[in-house]
């Protein structure tokens, strides 16, 4: 309760969050915190997270806003391991919209935050205004990861968009300034440098950014990153034409890990189907893109921009080829 939380308590909470590192500060997979990476700590860590909740509040009504939005950019990663975003975006919003609203690094972190989540939940808007401010209050303090993530955030919006030109620039911006961090923190800036690139077409380059960005994630051991990178690499080698080269990196994706959730039971599907096209076996090729649209929406899933291009991109390839072979 937030009248038993004391102002020395949530000082001492305010310290403590300042450990709180995170392995993959700028993606959207789950984040660990380094250096106290054992599950044990990591469970702690999340159990506590009200606490630092209740902790910045009291900072907040005992006149302490800088401390409560260094709480706020420093823990809001706990919600995401949690898997509860409506209360991380409560708590990022009780913080936020609060106070004189100083411009700050913690500031701009946090608003990336909890851009992060509303994209998460399918709020757009919301999650482009927080990208948006995010951007302006690290323009305003010149800090290299806060920038890095302010352009991220934005590059993420515009993929969603199906901005995809913008999208590349303003992931191509947040690479810039990730350079001078640990590598880590290129991770999705990279990410979705290639995936724009991928989708405006240019397809020899986007190979080559992926084989980068699979390289880093192996480096820093994300393995859920290396199985996505081996997909998004076979997909790219379908558009090349390269065939044996997308069967390798679908079968060593797969090794990784099978497809265990509908979307990636769907996913997989699709890139059978694709390579079934790329045989000249349309028939098998029909039914399995059929398989993988019923999967996403007997589960009532849509599929992400890219994936939905091309599941219509093969639409269109089978259905051509099905009139190309009725008679005149």
């Amino acid at each position: 309760m937030l009248q038993e939380m004391t102002d020395e308590k949530a000082r001492q909470l305010l310290a403590g969050s300042r450990e709180l590192h995170w392995a993959f500060p700028s993606s959207q997979g789950t984040p660990i915190i380094k250096g106290h990476a054992t599950p044990q700590r990591v469970e702690q860590a999340v159990e506590e997270r009200e606490s630092y909740a209740n902790a910045a509040r009291v900072l907040l009504e005992n006149g302490d806003e800088t401390g409560a939005v260094e709480i706020a950019s420093n823990a809001w990663r706990l919600w995401v391991v949690a898997r509860d975003l409506d209360g991380g975006r409560a708590f990022l919003g009780a913080v936020l919209d609060k106070g004189k609203k100083k411009v700050s690094r913690a500031r701009s972190l946090a608003l990336y935050g909890d851009a992060l989540l509303a994209f998460r939940q399918g709020k757009l808007e919301e999650s482009r205004q927080r990208s948006q401010a995010a951007l302006d209050a690290a323009l305003a303090v010149s800090d290299p990861e806060a920038l890095t993530l302010g352009y991220l955030a934005l590059s993420r919006v515009a993929f969603e968009d199906g901005n995809y030109a913008q999208s590349l620039t303003l992931a191509v911006k947040s690479r810039e300034f990730a350079r001078s961090l640990e590598p880590a923190t290129g991770q999705a800036p990279l990410f979705l440098h290639a995936q724009a690139t991928r989708m405006t077409g240019d397809y020899d380059h986007a190979a080559a950014l992926f084989e980068q960005s699979l390289d880093l994630n192996r480096k820093i051991n994300d393995q859920g990153m290396v199985r996505a990178e081996l997909q998004n690499l076979g997909l790219v080698e379908i558009h090349r034409g390269n065939v044996d080269a997308a069967e390798r990196y679908f079968a060593e994706s797969e090794k990784l890990e099978s497809a265990k959730d509908p979307y990636r039971a769907a996913m997989a599907k699709l890139f059978q189907a694709m390579v079934k096209f790329a045989h000249s076996d349309h028939a098998r090729s029909r039914m399995l893109l059929h398989r993988a649209e019923s999967i996403l929406k007997d589960a009532k899933m849509n599929a992400g921009p890219d994936d939905q291009f091309e599941i219509e991109w093969l639409r269109g390839k089978l259905e051509k080829s099905a009139r190309d072979q009725r008679p005149t």
